[in-house]
């Protein structure tokens, strides 16, 4: 594993000088022929590992609403270290889909969060995810690779104020687990520039 993620992602660790540790894991199981619940835990660090930054607990259901078209409904608890730890409630809903275009799959999602901070008046954000996806499954290891980006969009100060692109591979070999690594560069806008994050992830969904 560790060598498959060196040759992947040396071009991208080359140009960043700091990089963060994300590692998030997801069980979902159907309740019946229409509703899903799944259940997510997500760690994420600077340096690697070597300081806790961020928790999230989620929990939600999922259905499909018209063909190729799901709704989710979720709840997420969020603990942030902003030198001491914040807390945020956050429930939130999406839409999604899945379409194949020839050898591509493209997924796309729509969510929309109500963010109840610490300290804060409730604010709406809209997040946009599109990706496409490999059709095709390469080694014996089944790597499909694939690239997205989100764009998120404060509806309080009607801006765009932060964009996550990734590049990554899922890992179809394990029938029981899909394994995801990737690379994410993340922007945020401050003081009217954009600030880089660079991460390095993983993503186990049972």
């Amino acid at each position: 594993m560790k060598k498959i993620i060196f040759c992947v992602f040396i071009p991208f660790l080359l140009i960043a000088d700091q990089l963060d540790l994300w590692q998030a894991a997801k069980i979902s199981k159907p309740l019946n022929d229409t509703y899903t619940l799944s259940m997510e835990g997500d760690y994420r660090s600077y340096d690697m590992g070597e300081q806790l930054k961020y928790y999230h607990g989620d929990i939600g259901i999922s259905f499909p609403i018209l063909a190729n078209f799901n709704l989710s409904v979720n709840f997420r608890e969020v603990f942030e270290w902003k030198g001491f730890w914040k807390q945020e409630h956050r429930p939130h809903g999406a839409v999604s889909t899945k379409m194949q275009f020839g050898s591509l799959g493209v997924s796309a999602r729509s969510r929309f969060e109500y963010r109840m901070k610490q300290d804060k008046d409730p604010a709406i954000r809209n997040r946009n995810l599109v990706s496409i996806k490999s059709g095709k499954e390469f080694t014996p290891l089944k790597l499909v690779p694939y690239i997205a980006d989100e764009i998120f969009y404060d509806m309080e100060e009607s801006e765009l104020n932060r964009n996550r692109f990734y590049v990554g591979m899922e890992i179809k070999c394990i029938s029981f687990v899909k394994t995801v690594i990737y690379f994410l560069q993340q922007k945020d806008l401050k003081n009217e520039a954009w600030e880089p994050t660079n991460v390095v992830g993983m993503k186990f969904s049972f």
